[in-house]
């Protein structure tokens, strides 16, 4: 039963990571139509400069987050502006290579910076159990489901409860008649960009102590993210929360109870299926129905 909860756990923790990258796909896929197929070396990002504010310079937890967002946010809007707005004011399709060759370059651009051996990041909080009877999790694994949790929630206020939000949400809906409502849409568009890397980059801070510093860290994670995102319907946020958990809990129990290979094939598999099955995914609404 122990062993059992130990990698439920750790596998809920795992998933919870997968649906705070998904959701940035969901973000510019609603906003913009577009999707930044390198989101897994923007989580990369997060966790460097991780290892670089916070271990190598010594600052804080508080100050490291800070400073990490502020590089995340100018990072975010010159990828914007690199790699996708060119092609998407043209019509054209190309910012699927160039939002990847940008992923490429961080890789590039890390390995020679960082080096390609992988660093340790200490926990935040230690490496002591936190034990309830037969249940068991390190309180880094608490902070990466808590802080998933806590910022879905944040996610779901700003777009149901703001002004701002409400603009993004009728972008989504129809770019060109909120346009002629006067909301600049051009904004929006950077911003959904912006949260999207900031998303990223906290990803990479919460998990970086879990999967050691390292160039090609964030490779998988992006990749697994994409196809949760894909099962739960790229339209659908909650469902991507639900989605990664369960996928999350699913692969730390397959890979517990039979062979940790099937964890890398178990996802695709999956999206495979849903693609079949539904194709605008679990979540999702049909675009007939939304039409």
């Amino acid at each position: 039963m122990e062993f059992f909860l130990h990698i439920l756990i750790s596998g809920i923790a795992t998933g919870a990571i997968y649906s705070l990258i998904a959701v940035g796909y969901s973000i510019t896929f609603s906003t913009m139509q577009i999707l930044n197929f390198a989101l897994g070396m923007w989580v990369m990002i997060g966790g460097m400069l991780t290892l670089t504010f916070n271990v190598m310079f010594g600052l804080d937890l508080a100050v490291t987050l800070l400073a990490l967002i502020v590089v995340m946010i100018l990072l975010g809007i010159v990828g914007e502006r690199v790699s996708v707005h060119p092609f998407f004011r043209a019509g054209s399709d190309v910012w699927v290579m160039s939002t990847l060759a940008v992923g490429f370059l961080f890789i590039n651009v890390a390995e020679l910076i960082w080096g390609r051996n992988p660093e340790p990041v200490p926990p935040f909080f230690g490496d002591g159990i936190i034990a309830v009877g037969a249940f068991a999790i390190f309180p880094q694994q608490l902070l990466v489901i808590v802080s998933a949790l806590v910022i879905f929630l944040a996610l779901h206020l700003f777009y149901y409860r703001t002004l701002l939000g409400k603009a993004f949400r009728a972008t989504a809906h129809s770019s060109e008649v909120t346009s002629l409502m006067g909301i600049n849409t051009r904004l929006i568009c950077v911003l959904s960009y912006v949260i999207t890397s900031v998303l990223a980059g906290v990803a990479g801070f919460i998990i970086v102590p879990i999967t050691f510093a390292e160039a090609q860290m964030g490779t998988v994670l992006g990749l697994k993210a994409f196809a949760i995102a894909i099962i739960a319907g790229l339209g659908a946020p909650r469902g991507i929360l639900v989605c990664g958990i369960a996928y999350g809990a699913l692969e730390g129990l397959a890979s517990g109870y039979f062979y940790t290979g099937i964890r890398d094939i178990l996802g695709f598999s999956l999206m495979i299926l849903v693609l079949f099955l539904r194709p605008e995914g679990l979540f999702g609404t049909p675009s007939s129905e939304r039409a």
